[in-house]
């Protein structure tokens, strides 16, 4: 139960502080937004910032890395 509750709250964790993370990097990645709009014509600028599939994209590329980083360190066991 223990380590279960404990997996839960690294997962929780990860959660938690991807959310400013995928922000920061949302913001960050203005020229690629800009890019993929003029380039593909898909609309990811708008008139306050970045679209919210934008944010949502990086949230979900940031939170699979760090849950790919902790499965692998589960299963190595370090």
């Amino acid at each position: 139960m223990a380590d279960k509750l404990h997996n839960a709250g690294i997962a929780l964790a990860i959660f938690l502080i991807s959310l400013p993370l995928a922000i920061f990097v949302t913001i960050l990645l203005l020229p690629l937004w800009k890019w993929l709009e003029s380039t593909f014509k898909i609309e990811s600028i708008g008139h306050s910032g970045p679209s919210e599939w934008c944010y949502w994209t990086s949230y979900f590329i940031i939170v699979s890395c760090f849950c790919l980083i902790w499965w692998k360190k589960r299963r190595t066991g370090t």
